[in-house]
């Protein structure tokens, strides 16, 4: 049954099949719903219909971008405001770290109804407060949240 001229063999399968558990669970730690519950505080609203993830290259904030689909909104936004503490913003308000991250966002934000920010963050000690940003379009919803460095 078990033979010892194999033990190499056995060894780099056993390797393989850890490697294959390890990328499997990568994967699962960087999809949606994991990472607005690792930087939002919460797991994702029921009122959210749809949730998607965008990272952005690795900068001062490293940035994620939430694109929430929802049919009640005023909800949705009631329930960011309380887990970040948003205060309503104007354009001129935005942080320059905000501006830098992505043009085309840029644009989308200054043509936004509304923009809400965290009251207090911290960007280089996120722990003690992230920056929320929350936005729309005619469609969805926005939430760009500062990560990790």
């Amino acid at each position: 049954m078990f033979k010892v001229r194999y033990i190499g063999q056995y060894i780099l399968m056993l390797l393989l099949l850890i490697l294959v558990v390890l990328e499997i669970w990568t994967y699962y730690l960087g999809t949606a719903d994991v990472t607005f519950k690792r930087l939002v505080g919460s797991k994702p609203y029921s009122q959210i219909e749809n949730l998607t993830l965008r990272r952005y290259e690795k900068n001062m904030i490293s940035p994620h971008l939430f694109t929430v689909k929802t049919k009640d909104e005023r909800a949705v936004i009631n329930q960011f405001s309380r887990d970040c503490h948003l205060k309503r913003i104007t354009s001129e308000e935005l942080p320059i770290e905000v501006k830098q991250t992505d043009l085309e966002m840029v644009e989308v934000i200054k043509k936004s109804p509304f923009m809400y920010l965290s009251e207090k963050f911290d960007l280089a000690e996120p722990k003690k407060g992230r920056m929320c940003l929350l936005f729309r379009d005619k469609t969805y919803l926005y939430l760009l949240v500062n990560g990790n460095l």
